[in-house]
């Protein structure tokens, strides 16, 4: 099961746990997908089979 985190109510939404943004201090977590404000590089990850979740 993916986890959505951010680390403020201004962070984008982060599910690579290999994303260099990847939050520290986790402000807010989901387990369905938040309808804006996704990582570009955890998408990116996605698309290449690199994300390690």
């Amino acid at each position: 099961m993916v986890e959505y985190v951010r680390g403020s109510q201004m962070d984008k939404w982060h599910w690579c746990k290999n994303c260099t943004q990847y939050p520290l201090y986790i402000y807010q977590k989901t387990t369905k997908e938040p309808p804006s404000n996704l990582c570009e590089q955890c998408k990116t990850k996605e698309y290449n089979r690199t994300c390690k979740c």
